[in-house]
């Protein structure tokens, strides 16, 4: 943790404990009064920042990725609505109604290529203007540097510092990412780009071609198609899981700098490759799957159009994050009196919920891992002690603790989720606490 003090930081150290043991109570709740005061100072002093924050963790997660081949970081913008919170200063307009208020929050989540999630490479908190609400049509005079567009600029040069060699890195963001600015900066070899399509752009027809496609929508849907794809569709609201065949297309394009651009956007074109991904057979009433996706990588092979179509529909790990963040970490309660101090209390909840996260898929991508690699050896024993029976691997102690928080017991039972595991944390919390002050009591009682 980069703080100026070691009081600092040992106050912070016992905040994101207290937090990860209490993620659904509110900050007061969870540190009580002495360690609420020592965070309200910490995160409102003007020498803390959310990249100074992170900057422990970041090179935490940087040393996890070293150990991998290849490593996708999901990127996705989220907002944290604190409209409610009418006292609260330097807050912005969050959506279209010109009375929200909050922050806006991008993240670089990093994953391993099974979808474990291995930390967070990069984050970006900032406040729209308010004066600025309802001037969105006066965007295209804007230089990229005061566009919102250049958070995703921002994200992946973190990214590929925290990152400068070692692994392999996939990018995979969703539609707001599609900007030409994000597309052509210069990039690291080992550091490719997965993006959705947000908009038809032009595409540069081969000379003498007839009938070829005028954009990039176009050209992925005129593809040549180089497979079928099983995949596993995950639930939704409404939506159970599913399985999903997907026709897979793919060509090369050469994209088009837009029309309308400022001077720092550059001109020319943009050689990309285009895949599609189709659901062949859609469930009854529901809507098929149909990703557009642009990619700086080759797409030479059905294995390689296999590969990036796994590696965009990984970036769901950082809406679950955002999930996590929000729902059980409850951060949009938060009572501070300041942007700035909310933004860096943000990035302290952000560790919690990755950890959360990472509890959660480790038990489902590496069930056999040693116990030990997700809990510390004390709340493992009085795990084995709650459970009666040995907790040896990393899917019994994530069970055992889900059980905890009323998880059923049956073994056919599916993956324990998120959400049963913060009740679970909270109660092997107050039973480690309570163990704790039994043992102090054994040599008073001894006496007696």
């Amino acid at each position: 943790m980069a703080v100026w003090d070691q009081r600092c930081r040992g106050s912070l150290e016992r905040i994101c404990e207290q937090v990860l043991a209490r993620p659904e109570e509110s900050f007061s709740a969870a540190c009580g009064s002495g360690l609420r005061q020592a965070g309200s100072r910490i995160f409102g002093a003007p020498q803390m920042s959310v990249e100074k924050r992170l900057a422990g963790h970041v090179e935490q997660t940087a040393q996890r990725c070293q150990a991998h081949a290849e490593v996708i970081v999901a990127q996705d913008t989220t907002d944290v609505n604190y409209t409610t919170h009418k006292g609260a200063t330097g807050l912005g307009p969050i959506n279209g109604h010109p009375d929200s208020r909050g922050v806006l929050r991008q993240t670089a989540l990093a994953l391993t290529a099974e979808g474990v999630p291995l930390g967070l490479l990069s984050q970006e908190s900032w406040a729209r203007d308010p004066a600025r609400f309802g001037t969105a049509a006066k965007r295209r005079t804007r230089q990229v540097a005061e566009k919102e567009s250049q958070q995703w600029l921002t994200g992946w040069q973190r990214v590929a510092a925290a990152l400068p060699v070692g692994p392999g890195v996939v990018l995979g963001q969703d539609r707001e990412a599609e900007v030409f600015a994000f597309l052509a900066a210069p990039r690291p070899a080992h550091l490719a780009l997965v993006v959705r399509v947000c908009q038809p752009r032009r595409v540069e027809v081969e000379a003498g071609a007839e009938g070829g496609p005028g954009n990039v929508l176009a050209a992925a849907r005129q593809a040549p198609v180089v497979g079928q794809l099983l995949v596993q569709v995950p639930r939704k609201p409404g939506q159970p899981e599913r399985e999903a065949v997907l026709e897979l297309a793919a060509s090369a394009v050469r994209v088009k700098a837009p029309q309308r651009r400022t001077a720092d956007v550059p001109a020319g074109t943009l050689p990309l490759w285009v895949v599609r991904a189709t659901e062949l057979a859609p469930p009854a009433g529901g809507k098929p799957i149909e990703w557009m996706l642009l990619t700086t990588l080759a797409i030479d092979s059905f294995a390689a159009a296999s590969r990036c179509v796994h590696d965009y529909a990984l970036r769901w790990r950082v809406e679950r994050f955002h999930y996590t963040l929000k729902q059980g970490c409850m951060v949009e309660r938060l009572q501070f009196e300041e942007a700035h101090t909310l933004k860096n209390a943000l990035a302290l909840y952000s560790i919690v919920a990755w950890r959360l996260l990472w509890l959660t898929y480790t038990a489902r991508q590496q069930p056999e891992a040693p116990a030990t690699e997700v809990l510390p050896p004390l709340e493992l024993q009085v795990l084995e002690q709650t459970s009666q029976a040995p907790v040896t691997t990393a899917r019994e102690a994530i069970r055992a603790l889900a059980q905890l928080g009323g998880f059923p017991t049956n073994p056919s039972a599916k993956e324990p989720g998120v959400k049963v595991l913060w009740r679970g944390l909270r109660r092997l919390e107050a039973m480690v606490e309570g163990w704790l002050l039994a043992l102090q009591a054994l040599p008073f009682m001894r006496q007696d």
